[in-house]
């Protein structure tokens, strides 16, 4: 498949820390969720995905170009949001939007303004006055105005109540239907990941772990909910994680190796995300 994001051998590094991501590899057309706890480099990638920062060394190619940082052609057709955007602090969204028009070849006014309605976002307040869910409603309302086939998106959802985040998992499906767009978005909020993407890079310590897809990679493990008792007639090998609690232990197995004695089901992405952190293996 045809790649919107590839990434070789790139490396970036902050004091102590260093992202250092081997192979990653987005396909147009898929929507492909960033996942790991904070301070695992999922912020770092995206902000060098968009130019943002620069690589130490590796190579990354975003649309085709490998200098996204000065291509400007190119990035008119990607959208983000990032937490620190740098929108000024006194500019209102009307005022943002008379200058993005005259930034934007492809710039819909008419677009605009009905997700500000949708967002329920006053046009004449300023920046500063917004909440950090409004900001996020305003970035999102920015990247789908100006016909973008790439959405780079840090934390959308956070700050965002349950019916919020939602009403943004609607519209980001609605933009995937295209299959020329592609979405690359990164989330400590597993839940909604599950909701949208294709695929999941599970990120630790500034490496990737895995890539996977995700309706696979769900459906290859399952949870085993026994007894300490029950655990000693399982193969220990067939077990890839445990959890113990004070009656029960809870053992993450692949699907075809759980015996017929005992319980097992599904996990939702965010319990298995938990479960694979306890061990250090690939999924």
């Amino acid at each position: 498949m045809e790649s919107a994001i590839h990434c070789s051998n790139l490396k970036k590094s902050y004091g102590s820390f260093t992202l250092d991501i081997n192979d990653l590899h987005i396909a147009t057309g898929t929507v492909h969720g960033l996942i790991g706890a904070n301070g695992c480099g999922k912020t770092t990638t995206i902000k060098l995905l968009l130019g943002l920062l620069f690589p130490d060394s590796g190579d990354l190619s975003v649309l085709g170009s490998h200098a996204i940082g000065q291509d400007t052609e190119i990035r008119q057709n990607i959208g983000f949001i990032v937490e620190d955007a740098s929108v000024p602090s006194l500019m209102n969204a009307k005022q943002l939007s008379d200058v993005l028009k005259q930034t934007y070849h492809g710039w819909d006014q008419v677009r605009y303004d009905l997700l500000l309605k949708q967002f329920q976002l006053d046009a004449k307040k300023q920046y500063r006055m917004y909440s950090r869910g409004m900001k996020v409603k305003l970035q999102l309302a920015v990247a789908l105005s100006h016909q973008a086939s790439l959405l780079i998106l840090d934390e959308p959802t956070s700050g965002l109540d349950p019916l919020a985040r939602d009403e943004i998992i609607t519209i980001l499906s609605e933009f995937r239907e295209d299959e020329s767009h592609t979405i690359l978005i990164s989330s400590h909020i597993t839940s909604d990941l599950e909701k949208l993407c294709d695929y999941v890079t599970f990120l630790e310590h500034g490496r990737i772990r895995f890539t996977r897809e995700k309706d696979e990679l769900l459906d290859e493990f399952r949870l085993v909910q026994t007894t300490h008792q029950m655990e000693a007639d399982i193969d220990s090998d067939a077990i890839v994680a445990r959890r113990d609690g004070s009656f029960q232990v809870e053992l993450l197995m692949r699907a075809q190796d759980v015996p017929s004695f005992v319980e097992a089901r599904r996990l939702n992405l965010e319990e298995l995300i938990i479960l694979l952190s306890r061990k250090g293996g690939a999924a």
